[in-house]
């Protein structure tokens, strides 16, 4: 197989990622960064070498902890107390588990605004820190957004220039 129609063939396995990174429960970065790898393989690494794998595993590891920070430091800057941060980052985790694909983000809110009202807060209080959660949460989508743009065109220029 040529490497033109080795590339367009991968290029159009990621460009479906890109958008579906809008869905916090999709692996959507992970996914990337694995059809990069096989492209690699299926390249013998002649197009995408090592140390341009290595830039991709960044992106994905930063993507990562995007995702799973974003919401937690957004209660953190909304005032939440520490207890409810913790508490907030395992419902994000059952939320998404649970309730894909989407399931996260109103489990986060929900659950720090739950433990604040717990903590003797009051519930204007709570209410911003779990606004601040949910607004962490999406803005962190956003970040995630560009960091799968950010891998999908350095891919491009990585195999075909």
């Amino acid at each position: 197989m040529s490497h033109l129609t080795l590339t367009i063939i991968f290029t159009v396995m990621l460009f479906p990622a890109v958008l579906a990174v809008l869905i916090p429960i999709f692996p959507a970065i992970t996914y990337m960064f694995i059809v990069a790898l096989i492209y690699g393989i299926f390249d013998a690494f002649q197009h995408l070498q090592a140390g341009e794998i290595g830039i991709l595993g960044i992106i994905f590891v930063l993507s990562h902890l995007v995702y799973y920070s974003a919401g937690v430091l957004g209660a953190k800057y909304a005032g939440a107390e520490k207890q409810s941060i913790i508490n907030g980052f395992i419902g994000l985790i059952v939320g998404s588990i649970l309730f894909p694909p989407l399931g996260g983000l109103p489990t986060l809110f929900l659950v720090i605004f739950v433990s604040e009202i717990f903590l003797n807060k009051s519930r204007a209080a709570a209410l911003k820190a779990a606004a601040g959660s949910f607004a962490g949460a999406v803005g962190g989508v956003l970040l995630n957004l560009a960091l799968a743009i950010t891998f999908f065109t350095l891919f491009i220029i990585f195999t075909f220039f």
